[in-house]
């Protein structure tokens, strides 16, 4: 692992997995509340709308996030000012979010005709005031991330999550109607961008006209490239779920979408080895070029894989405990079945899931792209022909091996474009 001073890497690692650990629970409680105050036919209808937001969400932002986490270690470490490239990516998720809220709202009824679904047309109107707010967090977390203040990055992506937890807590404690819970994911983006924007602003430094010119080009061709990859990226973690909503009801959404809201939380785990690791690859990139980074590389993926790989496996035994102790007596034999074949599949491709984004951190936002659509078709394909054969357990386990697609393409491409072994 390349060296980092002061223990750097281990601190932020800690800071990170502690952020995980609370926002992985909450994640489950979220989950647990839509359970337990109304059905997992409510469930179902909340993961469905999720998954639509988070799908738009992607276009809201419009790649330029990507671009910050490229651009601000190279200005840093280049020891120029980076605050031109956030205020431009800013700039370019406004306007790419109202357009894609605007649409949004004119096909407000199209989510639930597409799952037949009444509740999910009403949930997701909802949740379209978000996007705006969404697109603003992920660009400054980007550049937090890219600066590496990573235990600030920490607690807002913890805050993110309990936020989150409150609303629904609020509205079913409340005893709100189930199709009014997606509000929350418009709450929670609000109330996380009004405490993350004052503190970033502290960190800007006065930007020249010259620059913002040359950064707001700069960000939109990268961002351009890089948004299909993104959008693709974040809509693969839902494309189970999506699929299952075509072709079973709201109950069998619900039931599977608590065993992924699980997996999903634990496929955050390498996502913090990421997070860390990121700034890391593209300083070594520029220091020292294949040679330094095919070391750190190497290093850290035997590293990532001896580490997360049997903390994944663990959780499968652990996985009806906790069921027991959260008291989840919905179907827990089916559950944690499809709990077992996701986090099969997340931890055999655990060394290599932390350098999922190795292209764009290396600046190629079009290979990231490419690569990041041949993951997403190999999990089409496979949830198209498992789930009419067997169900939930056939998008569990088509998940599970497009986990293994990735990791086949992510080593084809880094030899092929950067002569990189993985």
């Amino acid at each position: 692992m390349m060296r980092v001073p002061d223990g750097k890497f281990s601190k932020d690692l800690l800071w990170n997995a502690s952020a995980f650990a609370l926002s992985a629970l909450l994640g489950v409680l979220v989950n647990l509340l839509i359970v337990r105050f109304y059905d997992p036919a409510a469930l179902g209808v909340f993961n469905l709308v999720y998954a639509s937001y988070i799908l738009l969400s992607q276009l809201a932002v419009g790649g330029v996030h990507l671009a910050i986490q490229a651009f601000v270690p190279r200005e840093l470490a280049a020891g120029r000012n980076a605050t031109p490239h956030v205020i431009a990516a800013l700039v370019l998720s406004t306007v790419t979010s109202l357009l894609v809220m605007a649409l949004a709202w004119w096909g407000r009824e199209w989510p639930g005709r597409w799952f037949d679904s009444p509740g999910v047309s009403v949930a997701f109107a909802l949740s379209i005031p978000g996007l705006i707010f969404f697109s603003w967090n992920k660009v400054l977390l980007s550049f937090h991330n890219g600066a590496r203040r990573m235990r600030l990055f920490a607690v807002f992506q913890f805050l993110r999550f309990l936020f989150l937890f409150l609303g629904v807590l609020y509205l079913s404690i409340q005893g709100a109607s189930p199709d009014r819970l997606a509000i929350t994911l418009f709450w929670t983006e609000a109330v996380l961008a009004v405490l993350l924007l004052p503190i970033s602003i502290r960190y800007w430094a006065q930007p020249k006209v010259a620059e913002l010119g040359h950064a707001l080009r700069e960000n939109f061709r990268f961002g351009n490239r890089a948004m299909a990859g993104n959008v693709l990226l974040d809509v693969n973690t839902r494309v189970d779920v999506l699929m299952l909503g075509l072709f079973t009801s709201d109950v069998m959404v619900g039931l599977y979408s608590f065993a992924a809201t699980v997996a999903e939380g634990v496929l955050q785990l390498p996502v913090i080895f990421r997070n860390t690791i990121n700034p890391v690859l593209v300083r070594a990139w520029h220091n020292g070029g294949p040679a330094l980074l095919n070391k750190v590389l190497e290093r850290n993926r035997r590293a990532f894989f001896r580490i997360l790989a049997p903390i994944i496996f663990v959780t499968v035994p652990l996985f009806p405990v906790g069921l027991w102790v959260l008291g989840m007596d919905e179907s827990p034999i089916l559950v944690w079945s499809i709990y077992a074949i996701l986090a099969l599949g997340i931890g055999l491709s655990a060394g290599h899931q932390p350098f999922l984004m190795l292209f764009g951190q290396l600046g190629k936002a079009g290979t990231q792209t490419g690569f990041i659509a041949g993951v997403f078709a190999s999990n089409v394909l496979l949830n198209v022909a498992l789930i009419p054969m067997f169900g939930v357990y056939g998008a569990a386990l088509a998940t599970a091996l497009s986990y293994g697609a990735m990791v086949l393409l992510l080593r084809k491409m880094a030899g092929t474009t950067f002569g990189l072994r993985l």
